[in-house]
């Protein structure tokens, strides 16, 4: 990773696609099935980690009954359900090809699985403009630890110290600082566990305002 190539490193939900608010639906939907309710809070902080660490821990704290497999599934497929008609971020890809017109590779690195994240990138005419994808089964460890991001500067040959990440979310963006990657967020705050980390770059209000950086 030392040829100084730049790469784009973009989470997918609520960062390149606009699916927070379908997310926080389908948390809701979720715990109501089983007779439990959820908080903002709690929603947020399970914003990045892989969905078999977000099952797992909504079983511990709500006492949900049922299969570990069997829950995921049910997660996963509300998730799908709820997702097929995301749009992407506004101007996103206007941004996507400015980043290819100046050089830069774009990888998806999410916690959501790899088919979806491609389904999701072909159904909304995205698919060409994204180098790679590193969804969340195609790495041990996810989202807060620095694996997923690894995995994406090493599968392009991209030097972190040249390229950039975006998060919307404490825990993703604590994975790409951890990778090396100069980082901003798209958040209304900077959380306290990120403040005055030396490779946080900022803070941004919209997707679009990353075109300024590439």
């Amino acid at each position: 990773m030392s040829s100084g190539r730049r790469g784009l490193f973009l989470d997918l939900d609520g960062t390149l696609a606009d699916s927070i608010g379908a997310l926080r639906g389908v948390y809701h939907a979720f715990l109501a099935r089983h007779g439990a309710t959820g908080t903002e809070e709690e929603f947020q902080r399970l914003n990045g980690p892989p969905l078999s660490a977000i099952v797992a821990e909504l079983m511990s704290r709500h006492g949900l009954p049922g299969d570990h497999g069997a829950l995921m599934r049910l997660y996963a497929d509300m998730a799908r359900d709820a997702l097929t008609m995301v749009p992407p971020a506004p101007e996103a890809a206007a941004v996507l090809v400015r980043a290819a017109d100046r050089g830069w590779k774009v990888a998806v690195v999410t916690s959501s699985t790899h088919a979806h994240t491609q389904a999701w990138l072909r159904q909304v005419g995205l698919e060409g403009a994204v180098d790679l994808v590193v969804g969340g089964d195609d790495v041990g460890c996810g989202k807060p630890d620095p694996e997923p991001y690894r995995t994406a500067l090493a599968r392009l040959g991209c030097d972190p110290a040249a390229s950039l990440a975006l998060e919307d979310g404490a825990q993703g963006a604590m994975a790409a600082l951890a990778a090396g990657l100069p980082t901003f967020v798209l958040m209304r705050a900077v959380p306290p566990a990120l403040a005055g980390h030396a490779g946080l770059r900022g803070r941004l209000d919209r997707f679009a305002a990353i075109a300024e950086f590439l």
